[in-house]
């Protein structure tokens, strides 16, 4: 960790909620400087209100913003998940790139034929090409947000996730309490950035 942000916030989950959003915001103001490529999570209710906060830069900020998972849903999630790609290019003046499938799908057979298509075979050579990332981290059990998605991981996965060590995840993939990869049959189904791939990121 080279560097954090300690946000002070009195109040309930709607003042942490905004004063993270705060000061996400004036972070990435000041961090963005042009010619990033950027990856992002679509089912992240901290970084909804990070870019919500955020006020139009005079030069562009970054070339392209990239789901780094499906961002196809339940109705009204999914247009909250599109909002949050679609205004953070507009404010940065960046290209914005959708994941047209659902960040979760029923299993292995699927997964291989939709990453098999042009389209997101596509999307997989821009995710080895991002230069930054913006994720939350999510929890056990999964955030509201993300239930109201569809692409939430349901309870018998989230019991063997609890089995194998998981305690959280970034964009489905899960670590345990050391930050370890906890590697389970859900891998198998998750439509977005590989572990690997999100590590390499820099």
């Amino acid at each position: 960790l080279a560097e954090a942000v300690v946000v002070e916030v009195e109040g309930g989950d709607a003042d942490i909620l905004a004063g993270l959003g705060s000061a996400g915001a004036t972070y990435l103001e000041s961090t963005l400087t042009g010619g990033e490529r950027v990856g992002i999570s679509p089912w992240s209710q901290t970084l909804l209100a990070v870019v919500e906060r955020m006020r139009p830069l005079r030069l562009a900020g970054a070339e392209d913003v990239v789901q780094l998972i499906g961002g196809l849903g339940a109705h009204s999630a999914q247009a909250r998940a599109n909002r949050l790609l679609g205004d953070l290019a507009q404010l940065l003046g960046a290209s914005a790139t959708f994941v047209a499938a659902p960040g979760l799908v029923a299993n292995r057979t699927v997964r291989d034929s939709l990453l098999g298509e042009p389209a997101m075979q596509a999307i997989s050579r821009e995710w080895d090409a991002l230069t930054m990332c913006l994720v939350g981290i999510g929890s056990l059990p999964p955030s509201e947000f993300l239930r109201a998605s569809g692409n939430a991981v349901g309870e018998e996965d989230q019991a063997a996730l609890v089995t194998a060590g998981a305690v959280g995840d970034v964009c489905h993939r899960f670590f345990d309490a050391a930050g370890a990869p906890v590697s389970t049959a859900l891998d198998e189904r998750v439509i977005g950035i590989s572990a690997d791939a999100l590590r390499a990121v820099p």
